[in-house]
């Protein structure tokens, strides 16, 4: 009697294959799941970090809490690296990044202040530019000192408010669009005093900029004497400012040491060159 012919049981080539693919999966998942949870713990110190390296100094998140997702901060302001002073904000400064945005490449968050913003701005980061919405903050007239003449001279106190149309950022230079910032800001200074004049208040003033690339277009008014400037200039790598200053008559006086200390005197009033 002959025995029954055994055939071998052979698989289909996709299933045969299935078992060798599995492993990799799982990896490459584990991975990413590593990955996703690594870049979601990453602490709100590192994004201190980060940011007081990009600013130069200038801008320091101190006592940062919370996480790169969700987070808050104490908000310093200095005249950058080397300073040996900073000014503080009082309140905390928050901010929220939305994860969903990465997928395409933007980078979308969300920054508010209790104490010296308004309302909240969204800001959005792409790898071409960024944009950010319309918005207001309150700062001290003090860290005009970081900017330079005149007023690391003046030292000036008082209250200062930016406000601020839809700005844009460029990186890189496109056809008739440099890189740079574009958009409108105002400044307002009210109540404004200086360390080197014992008349208090000297005025409010109000500056307007519009920046366009590279460069800024100043444009500088009084509000409220009993100093008054008045200029025009250009906020950049080749900044400069060319205005005039006078005193109300009843504070020439007064005022006399403070206005020999910003130009010189023609026409009855005093040229302002910066």
């Amino acid at each position: 009697m002959a025995l029954p012919r055994l055939e071998s049981l052979r698989l289909p080539r996709s299933r045969a294959l299935t078992p060798q693919r599995r492993p990799w999966r799982w990896l490459l998942l584990a991975l990413l799941a590593v990955l996703v949870t690594l870049v979601a713990a990453l602490p709100a110190a590192w994004v201190a970090r980060t940011v007081a390296a990009r600013t130069e100094g200038r801008v320091v998140l101190a006592d940062a809490a919370g996480t790169l997702w969700l987070g808050s901060a104490t908000l310093a302001l200095s005249a950058g690296a080397g300073s040996q002073t900073a000014t503080v904000l009082p309140g905390r400064l928050q901010w929220s990044v939305s994860f969903w945005p990465l997928l395409a490449g933007t980078l979308r968050m969300t920054v508010s202040h209790d104490e010296a913003m308004p309302a909240p701005v969204a800001i959005a980061i792409t790898p071409a530019g960024w944009q950010a919405q319309a918005g207001a903050m309150r700062l001290p007239a003090a860290l005009l000192e970081g900017v330079g003449a005149p007023f690391n001279t003046l030292r000036p106190d008082g209250a200062m408010r930016l406000d601020w149309t839809a700005l844009q950022g460029a990186f890189r230079d496109a056809p008739g669009r440099p890189a740079g910032l574009y958009g409108h800001l105002t400044v307002r200074l009210d109540q404004v005093s200086s360390a080197v004049s014992r008349l208090r208040p000297l005025g409010s003033y109000r500056a307007e900029i519009d920046w366009n690339g590279r460069a800024g277009a100043l444009r500088l008014s009084t509000v409220a004497g009993p100093l008054f400037l008045e200029g025009r200039g250009q906020l950049g790598a080749r900044g400069r400012f060319e205005g005039t200053a006078r005193a109300a008559p009843e504070a020439e006086t007064q005022l006399a040491a403070l206005l020999s200390l910003l130009g010189r005197r023609e026409d009855n009033v005093t040229r302002l060159r910066f």
